[in-house]
C-alpha cells in the first residue's frame, strides 16, 4: 500500500507539473543542458560564465518577446516588431552620430518613438477594429522602410560607450581595475580581491545585458500576476465579449498590450545596441518569428487568455539552446529559418493537443515532436550532402552545356567548378551520404511510432536514439547529439502516457 501511495503521489505531481504551460519547455532545457554537459568536453554547461553567456546573448530578443506576450496573451498578434527594433536602433545611432544628439537625449527619444509606434498599431486594432495581423504586417514594411529611408540604410559610426550600459558594461570591472592599480582600501579592497579572483570563473561574463533582461521579466511578471492590467488582458483573450460585458474598457487594455509590446521592442534596440559596434537599419530581421517562437514555446497559446512571463522566458532560453547548437553544428542560417518555422508548427500542435486532453492525440503528438527532432539532427549532414549534390549537378550541367556548343551567361559560368573544388564537393557528398540515411531512418521511424503508436516500437527507437547520439559524438558532431537524447527521453515518457491518464483520472474521480 506505501509503494503504491507514493506511486499515486508520483503520478499527481506530475500530471499537476504538465498543466503548467511552462512546464514542456523546463523539461526540455533540462535534458537538453543535461545532454549537452555529457556530449560535450571543455567547460561544463552549468558553469556560471557559461550561463550568463546565454543570458546574454538573449537578452535583447528576450525583452521582445517578453513584450509579445502580452498582445499575444490578449488574442492579439504583432509581425511588427523586427522592424520596429531596426527602425529605432537605427534612428537612436543615426540621431546621435549625425544630428549630436546626447546619448541619453537619444536613447529616451527611441523608447518613446516605441511607444508612439504602439499608439498607432493599438488605435488602429482597438479603436478602428482593423485586423492586428493586417496592421502589423503593413508595420512590419512601413518601420522596415522608414529605417532604411531615414538612415539612406547605412551603418553609422562607432557608438558612443553610454550604449554599453545596455550591453557589453561590466559593473565589476572598473572595481577588479582599480584594485589591480592598488587605488582601493578596506572593505572596497577585499571586495576587489575576491572579484580579481573569481573574475575568469564568475566575474568575467557579468555584463549589464543580463540585468536588464532578468529585472525586466521580473517586473512584467510582476503586473501581469498581481495587477489589474494582468487580469484584464487575461480576460479580454479568454472571451474578449464577456469582458466588455463585465465593464472592462477592452480597447484601452488592448491598446495597452501593444504600446508595451513596441516599447518592448524598442528596448531591445537600445540592448542590440548596447553589444554591436554600430548602428544599421537592417537590425532585428525575422526577430518577430524568434519572439512569436519564444512566447509559444513557453507554452502561451496563440488563442489568447492563456500562458505566462516565466514560460516565455524559458521559451527564450530553450530557443537560443536550440539555435546554439545547431549554429555549432555548422548548419546554415537559411536552414535554421526552416527549424524556427517547424518549431513554431510544433509548438502550436502542443497547445492544441494540451487543450483536447487526448492520450492518443498526445502519444501521436510526442511522436511527432520525436520526429522532429530527428530531422533537425538530419540536418546538419543533410544539409552539407544537398547543397553539396547540387552544385555538382550545376557544375556537370553547364560542362555539357558548353560542350553542346552554347554560350553561357556570366551567373551559368559561375556555376563551373575548378578540379580542386570539385574533388572537395565529392568528398563532402561521400562523407555524409551515410550519416544522412542512417539519420533518415531515424525519423521514418519515428512517423511510423506516431502512427502506430506501439508501445514496443517506441521503446526500441528510443534505444537506436541513444545510440545514434553515441555514434554521433564519436563523430565530431556532438553539438546535435542532445537533440536526440531529447527525443528519445520525448519516446520513452510517450509509453506512460496512457498509464498516466487514466491513473490521473481515477484520482480526480
Amino acid at each position: 500500500m506505501t509503494s503504491k501511495s507514493l506511486q499515486d503521489k508520483a503520478i499527481g505531481v506530475t500530471v499537476s507539473f504538465f498543466r503548467k504551460e511552462w512546464s514542456g519547455a523546463l523539461l526540455a532545457i533540462l535534458i537538453l543542458a543535461l545532454a549537452i554537459e555529457l556530449v560535450t568536453d571543455g567547460k561544463p554547461f552549468f558553469h556560471p560564465t557559461n550561463l550568463m553567456t546565454i543570458l546574454n546573448n538573449s537578452a535583447a530578443i528576450g525583452i521582445v518577446a517578453g513584450g509579445m506576450t502580452l498582445v499575444i496573451l490578449a488574442a492579439g498578434i504583432d509581425l511588427s516588431v523586427g522592424s520596429v527594433m531596426g527602425l529605432i536602433a537605427a534612428v537612436t545611432g543615426y540621431i546621435v552620430s549625425y544630428w549630436g544628439f546626447p546619448p541619453w537625449l537619444a536613447i529616451m527619444s527611441g523608447l518613446a518613438m516605441g511607444a508612439l509606434v504602439g499608439i498607432i498599431h493599438g488605435t488602429l486594432v482597438a479603436y478602428l477594429g482593423m485586423p492586428a495581423f493586417i496592421v502589423t504586417l503593413a508595420g512590419l514594411s512601413i518601420w522596415r522602410g522608414t529605417a532604411h529611408l531615414s538612415t539612406d540604410a547605412r551603418a553609422t559610426p562607432k557608438l558612443p560607450e553610454t550604449f554599453d550600459l545596455f550591453g557589453r558594461y561590466n559593473p565589476f570591472a572598473e572595481l577588479r581595475a582599480d584594485y589591480k592599480a592598488g587605488e582601493l582600501s578596506g572593505f572596497m579592497e577585499s571586495m576587489g580581491a575576491f572579484v580579481n579572483e573569481h573574475w575568469m570563473d564568475f566575474f568575467r561574463t557579468f555584463q549589464m545585458s543580463m540585468i536588464i533582461f532578468i529585472v525586466f521579466f521580473i517586473l512584467l511578471a510582476v503586473v501581469v500576476s498581481n495587477m489589474r492590467l494582468g487580469r484584464y488582458i487575461y480576460a479580454i483573450g479568454s472571451n474578449e465579449q464577456g469582458s466588455r460585458q463585465a465593464g472592462i474598457n477592452t480597447r484601452l487594455y488592448t491598446l495597452y498590450t501593444y504600446v508595451i509590446c513596441s516599447m518592448g521592442a524598442a528596448l531591445g534596440a537600445m540592448l542590440f545596441l548596447g553589444r554591436a559596434p554600430y548602428a544599421k537599419s537592417d537590425y532585428g530581421q525575422m526577430w518577430e518569428l524568434d519572439a512569436i517562437a519564444a512566447v509559444v514555446i513557453g507554452g502561451t497559446s496563440l488563442f489568447g487568455g492563456r500562458g505566462t512571463i516565466i514560460g516565455t522566458f524559458m521559451g527564450v532560453i530553450l530557443l537560443k539552446l536550440i539555435n546554439n547548437g545547431l549554429t555549432l553544428a555548422q548548419l546554415e542560417t537559411f536552414w535554421q529559418m526552416v527549424v524556427l518555422g517547424l518549431i513554431i508548427l510544433v509548438a502550436v500542435g502542443l497547445d492544441i493537443v494540451r487543450q483536447s486532453k487526448s492520450a492518443v492525440k498526445v502519444q501521436r503528438m510526442l511522436g511527432v515532436v520525436a520526429l522532429v527532432l530527428a530531422l533537425f539532427a538530419c540536418l546538419t549532414p543533410g544539409s552539407a550532402l544537398i547543397s553539396s549534390a547540387i552544385s555538382l549537378h550545376e557544375h556537370n550541367s553547364m560542362v555539357a552545356m558548353q560542350a553542346a556548343g552554347l554560350d553561357l551567361a556570366a551567373n551559368q559560368t559561375a556555376r563551373l567548378l575548378d578540379a580542386p573544388a570539385v574533388a572537395e564537393l565529392q568528398a563532402i557528398v561521400s562523407g555524409n551520404w551515410q550519416s544522412f540515411a542512417s539519420l533518415l531512418v531515424l525519423v521514418l521511424g519515428a512517423v511510423a511510432v506516431a502512427v502506430t503508436l506501439k508501445r514496443s516500437l517506441a521503446l526500441i527507437l528510443a534505444a537506436v536514439y541513444v545510440a545514434a547520439a553515441v555514434l554521433l559524438v564519436s563523430m565530431g558532431m556532438a553539438a546535435v547529439a542532445p537533440l536526440l537524447i531529447l527525443g528519445a527521453v520525448v519516446l520513452a515518457g510517450m509509453t506512460t502516457v496512457p498509464y498516466m491518464f487514466e491513473r490521473a483520472r481515477t484520482l480526480e474521480g
